[in-house]
């Protein structure tokens, strides 16, 4: 990873929308460990929407870095959930309930902050539900990608988002969802 991008995983801005367009699980893995891990180390929570195909190697890249998991899930500092099951909430016939993702997502990240103890904590997010749906349907993830810059504005929270190449040359990736980040990383 060049030194741009780990800047970026390590110090993203309040706010701040990444896309990481990955054609390498492994890489996307190790992607998503050095953002959760160096969030963690400053004692901020991470909220990791992971597509399940991910989780087990996110887990073990974390777990790797010397973090135990169990703790930190068991007091809040990081949120594990299943993309699938959490777009299944507020996707329907391909339209997005736009209040229910709003809410369930702000909603989410405000747990977040909060942590048993009380005490406020920055927060950053990891999502992958975007890319279940970016292949079959633009319009809805470009949709998608407008709420997330809502939610992550209103709540200033840093958001990476990760989309699979696989299959496909970088250039078929839409510029429309490029452009609906503040930072892209390869």
């Amino acid at each position: 990873m060049n030194p741009s991008a780990t800047e970026i995983l390590t110090n993203p801005q309040p706010s701040g929308h990444i896309v990481y367009p990955y054609t390498d699980e492994a890489h996307v893995a190790d992607a998503v460990s050095l953002f959760t891990g160096a969030g963690l180390r400053k004692g901020e929570a991470v909220l990791l929407i992971m597509a399940a195909s991910h989780s087990g190697l996110i887990r073990q890249r974390i777990e790797s870095q010397g973090f135990n998991l169990a703790e930190l899930e068991s007091t809040g500092r990081l949120i594990c959930e299943d993309a699938a099951d959490l777009l299944s909430n507020f996707l329907f016939g391909g339209i997005v309930d736009e209040h229910r993702f709003k809410s369930t997502l702000i909603e989410m990240v405000r747990k977040a902050k909060i942590g048993q103890d009380g005490k406020a904590r920055p927060v950053r997010v990891f999502g992958e539900m975007v890319d279940l749906l970016w292949r079959t349907d633009h319009k809805t993830t470009e949709r998608m990608e407008q709420l997330w810059n809502e939610v992550i504005e209103s709540q200033a929270v840093p958001l990476l988002c990760a989309y699979s190449l696989a299959g496909t040359k970088a250039s078929d990736f839409p510029q429309a969802l490029l452009a609906c980040h503040t930072h892209a990383i390869s």
